[in-house]
């Protein structure tokens, strides 16, 4: 199971109570009319904006996609930090052993159909709201901050780049990692592996 950020008991019997008024779109994204036929996890899930039985997700521009129809995922790195511990010759390239934070500045996924007009569409809302990234600290205020915690590539890329994509894409609608596994990393930085 994917760890996404929960919400307190309160705020799930409260939408409960409350189902008018709660924004959700179970009625037309879910297997249910009825709220009390969702469990703590689905309604959770939904507040997120993650409607796992008809493969909805709620992006950024505040419409839903259908996941079952993207075809490859991408995101923008605007910069990296540095381990404290070494000393970088700025005129070699980046290795991937040497990378501490990957600084992002946005996620989205292509589909093959359109929605709200556009077939590309911005994530890093949803990837911000359910954990799966973190606003950046310091000068790296403005982006959102990825550890290098794995150390390693997936098909030429740090895996913990494609990590969102796995876990809160792939993982939450398909129980398949590599289900979208068509994935790019726009920037100018060249990482290798040494």
């Amino acid at each position: 199971m994917e760890k996404i950020r929960t919400f307190q008991q309160y705020e799930l019997n409260k939408i409960r109570k409350n189902v008018k008024d709660s924004g959700l779109q179970f009625e037309k994204f879910g297997r249910s009319s009825n709220i009390m036929d969702y469990s703590d996890r689905e309604i959770n899930e939904m507040i997120l904006g993650i409607y796992k039985d008809s493969k909805h997700l709620l992006v950024d521009g505040d419409y839903f996609i259908d996941v079952s129809t993207v075809q490859k995922a991408t995101c923008i790195l605007t910069d990296i930090s540095y381990s404290r511990r070494i000393k970088l010759d700025k005129s070699s390239p980046i290795k991937l052993k040497n990378i501490r934070n990957f600084y992002i500045q946005d996620y989205f996924l292509e589909t093959s159909e359109e929605f709200s007009n556009s077939t590309k569409h911005k994530i890093t809302g949803y990837l911000k709201k359910i954990g799966g990234i973190s606003l950046g600290k310091g000068r790296y205020n403005h982006a959102y901050s990825i550890p290098n915690d794995f150390k390693t590539f997936y098909t030429g890329i740090p895996i913990d780049l494609f990590y969102p994509i796995q876990h809160y894409i792939n993982g939450l609608f398909f129980g398949d990692d590599y289900h979208v596994s068509n994935f790019e990393v726009i920037s100018n930085l060249t990482i290798i592996d040494e």
